[in-house]
């Protein structure tokens, strides 16, 4: 465990399938802290409200099919839930800062431009990109073997460049996920 921390809250994001989760655990160990899965949150917000209120996490609900509608739309959702996750996990990120419990939060709903408004040193960020999609295909097939992996790794690959142009753009922290040997090494560098 390494107490040399300078934030309470760490942001980690990214496209699915490209090592995110492997490379947060991976700090929180080196840390000593805890992991919040923003799926996890994703899936409390869902299912706790309405298409109303939060028209993009409920989208699917209508019956369309994400199968059916496109690499581009997948994105584009992939965005618009995001969007509407940021107030979530300002307030989780708020109330960390306050109880001075660190934590590192961690998940695709991550908007990069929503870690811009902090304006807090106590919350740091870093998205993390693969730029090969074969990588993010072998990722999601060790991971869960099964059908349509070329197509979700399309999506992976098309939102994780969404994401790294985003980051360039505002001077947001991005690593590749390889080498995975120095992926912590790198991860904490570019928080000092």
């Amino acid at each position: 465990m390494n107490d040399d921390r300078n934030w309470t809250v760490l942001f980690i994001g990214g496209a699915s399938g490209i090592g995110k989760s492997s490379i947060a655990y991976e700090n929180a160990r080196f840390y000593g802290v805890n992991v919040l899965e923003v799926d996890d949150v994703y899936l409390s917000v869902k299912t706790i409200t309405t298409k109303e209120h939060f028209p993009a996490i409920h989208y699917y609900d209508s019956g369309i099919n994400w199968k059916d509608v496109g690499v581009d739309d997948n994105v584009n959702w992939l965005i618009d839930v995001s969007k509407e996750m940021a107030p979530v996990l300002k307030e989780l990120a708020d109330r960390h800062i306050e109880d001075k419990l660190p934590v590192i939060i961690e998940g695709d709903f991550i908007y990069p431009e929503f870690i811009v408004s902090f304006n807090n040193p106590e919350v740091k960020s870093i998205f993390v990109q693969e730029s090969d999609k074969n990588q993010i295909l072998q990722n999601y097939l060790s991971r869960e073997g099964g059908e349509l992996q070329q197509y979700r790794a399309e999506i992976s690959i098309s939102y994780g460049g969404w994401i790294a142009d985003t980051c360039r753009r505002n001077g947001i922290k991005l690593i590749e996920s390889r080498p995975w040997n120095t992926a912590l090494s790198r991860a904490v560098k570019c928080l000092l």
